[in-house]
């Protein structure tokens, strides 16, 4: 596809900023709407994609820490799905950047999570692939983070309509439930489990989790309640799991980690959220 194409005669196709195993993301003015977009091209090989294309496409949750399409139309070979630009790139590329994060800063960033979960839980949807990469941030040169959860292309519905092939699991290993991994039907507090293994990436510097990881002491300088915290979430019983977002979310503010600017990196380097996408190229 050549810079400048126009799709479903709205969607002018600027350049590509991400890709993954079935789509392509792509920066792109909508004409309709005045502004910019990231138009998300998702294959259509098959029945799977494109009921993951349509489940996405529906998920139209109006919340500051979620991501989901606001427009879509047929693209060709594809289905084209119109999100909101998120453009300070992910939670992954700020762990590469930094490593280990401030617990007052990993704690804020886990509240936003928590905060996203609460709202799709709320409409009966199991995200099934919460982890950092997923976790798309606005720039914030100095101030505090603002998280969007995004990609719910194997997202689970209350009417249980999977749109993976039967008997495969679906998610990242290392932030999977174990009970998942057992093959028990997913539900809310798989991604709490993995929410918290989010936590725990931020807080030590780890890389990805093990399938049935533990997330053993504290690192020093993580608050024990912070730690507590995280132990709840990533409890390999569901059952000792927090009941639902909201529940983790009111024992996370108990822990008041003070959370002040600009957040500094262990080795004293201010954190700081670019804008990766830089200016738009010029179009017509």
């Amino acid at each position: 596809m050549d810079d400048g194409w126009v799709i479903g005669g709205r969607f002018t196709m600027l350049d590509r900023i991400g890709a993954g195993g079935t789509s392509r993301v792509w920066r792109a003015y909508d004409q309709a709407e005045g502004r910019y977009c990231a138009a998300k091209l998702v294959q259509r090989r098959g029945r799977t994609s494109v009921l993951r294309a349509v489940r996405e496409q529906a998920l139209r949750l109006a919340h500051p820490h979620v991501v989901t399409p606001y427009a879509s139309c047929m693209a060709g070979d594809d289905v084209l799905l119109a999100m909101e630009l998120v453009s300070g790139g992910s939670l992954e590329a700020l762990l590469g950047d930094y490593g280990r994060l401030p617990p007052a800063y990993a704690a804020e960033v886990l509240d936003q999570v928590l905060a996203a979960l609460g709202r799709i839980h709320a409409e009966g949807i199991v995200h099934r692939d919460v982890k950092p990469a997923n976790l798309l941030l606005e720039p914030s040169p100095v101030g505090a983070p603002h998280v969007r959860l995004a990609d719910f292309g194997i997202a689970l519905g209350d009417d249980g309509l999977r749109f993976t092939t039967t008997g495969f699991t679906v998610g990242t290993p290392g932030y999977l439930a174990p009970e998942v991994l057992d093959w028990n039907r997913p539900g809310p507090r798989q991604d709490l489990y993995a929410a918290g293994m989010v936590g725990w990436r931020m807080l030590t510097g780890a890389g990805d989790p093990e399938p049935h990881q533990r997330i053993g002491a504290a690192p020093e300088g993580v608050p024990p309640m912070l730690w507590t915290v995280l132990s709840h979430l990533c409890d390999p019983d569901p059952a000792r799991r927090f009941v639902d977002a909201g529940a983790a979310r009111r024992a996370l503010s108990s822990c008041d980690p003070g959370l002040s600017f600009p957040a500094l990196t262990l080795d004293g380097e201010p954190l700081q959220i670019f804008d990766h996408l830089g200016p738009p190229p010029p179009h017509r």
